[in-house]
């Protein structure tokens, strides 16, 4: 049986490395820290990556899942230097179950700072 387009981002989360094959080469990726999309499976890697070394800590949980047709919203919490994390992951997802485009929500403001302090060491 053939893997759906959430079960491989699970894997990527879980495993804490995104699988380049989940993603469909016209990728966007857009990023709560940068104004226009990030394109292209290498750079949408590449700021996932560090993502996950970021958000996906051991306090990392899904805690909402609405999946639809070719798209999903996943709600997200976690805990960062004692600050509180909450987001939502937004996923579209073409016929062949490959990523076409990913926007990434975080709130309170605080948490994104952090967020993207941290990140900013892994780019």
């Amino acid at each position: 049986m053939r893997q759906t387009a959430i079960d491989k981002w699970h894997d990527c989360i879980n495993k804490k490395f995104v699988d380049p094959d989940a993603l469909d080469n016209s990728i966007a990726f857009f990023s709560p820290f940068v104004f226009k999309p990030i394109l292209g499976i290498e750079e949408v890697t590449k700021y996932l990556n560090a993502a996950n070394i970021v958000i996906a800590n051991d306090q990392f949980k899904y805690t909402k899942e609405l999946v639809g047709e070719g798209t999903a919203f996943l709600s997200f919490e976690t805990i960062i230097n004692d600050h509180y994390i909450n987001g939502v992951d937004f996923l579209i997802w073409n016929e062949e179950h490959k990523l076409t485009e990913l926007r990434v929500f975080i709130r309170p403001f605080k948490a994104l700072t952090t967020v993207g302090q941290m990140m900013s060491k892994y780019l």
